[in-house]
């Protein structure tokens, strides 16, 4: 019975071992880089799950009367899914290393052509950059010739102004000097022009007078006229 129960034990063990021998020589599969890190999420779930497992079979197997075996079976069941976790993890690392390598070799790959383009079209692109330079810098001569020929009109304009202003100046000077000079003879011609006008005046003072006096001289006649006609009318 002994033996039979030995025998049982051997060909289980041997039936885990190839299992995990299985296991190492088949990596998972179905693994992607976008499902990897649920992979590793899954490696640390199944080795949490035999530790449990494995915790359980040792409490049980302590009540066993041959515990050997049982413990045995219990901790190759636990290196079993060790090793498929530690399977399933290695696939994803794996996985996750060959995406990466693969999105390294792309962006190298990008860039490599990036750089091509680059060096064939560098010689057209300097060729642009010249011209675009010469552009720039013919105009900046054309704005600099401008400015230059705006300042100078400026500057003929306000020495145009100035010698209008100093002719302005001269002649008004010249025709105070006139004025100064003909001030006297002005002042005689004026006392002479005030003369005659006083002349005039009191001659129109004079007739007016005189005219008032014949006037009043007429009034008196006829008055003592118009007197002497009615005494002789009286008389009568």
């Amino acid at each position: 019975m002994a033996f039979r129960i030995h025998r049982l034990l051997g060909y289980l063990f041997w039936l885990l071992f190839a299992a995990g021998t299985t296991a190492q020589e088949n990596p998972p599969t179905g693994i992607t880089a976008d499902n990897a890190p649920a992979a590793r999420a899954r490696a640390k779930e199944i080795r949490a799950a035999a530790e449990r497992r494995f915790q359980s079979d040792k409490a049980d197997c302590s009540t066993r009367m041959i515990a050997l075996g049982c413990l045995t079976a219990a901790q190759d069941r636990r290196a079993a899914s060790t090793r498929e976790a530690e399977a399933l993890q290695k696939e994803a690392a794996r996985v996750e290393r060959e995406d990466r390598q693969a999105k390294l070799a792309a962006r190298e790959a990008k860039r490599a052509a990036k750089d091509g383009e680059e060096a064939v079209g560098r010689p057209q692109a300097e060729a642009n950059h010249r011209e675009k330079e010469a552009q720039r810098a013919a105009e900046r001569e054309k704005r600099e010739a401008n400015a230059q020929a705006r300042l100078e009109s400026q500057r003929g304009k306000i020495a145009a102004e100035r010698e209008a202003k100093l002719r302005k100046i001269e002649e008004r000077r010249q025709e105070d000097a006139r004025r100064a000079k003909a001030a006297p003879e002005n002042a005689r011609k004026r006392a002479e022009r005030e003369r005659k006008y006083a002349e005039k005046a009191a001659r129109i003072d004079q007739r007016k007078k005189d005219y008032e006096y014949k006037l009043q001289a007429r009034e008196a006649e006829k008055a003592a006229e118009e007197a002497r006609r009615k005494a002789v009318e009286a008389k009568k």
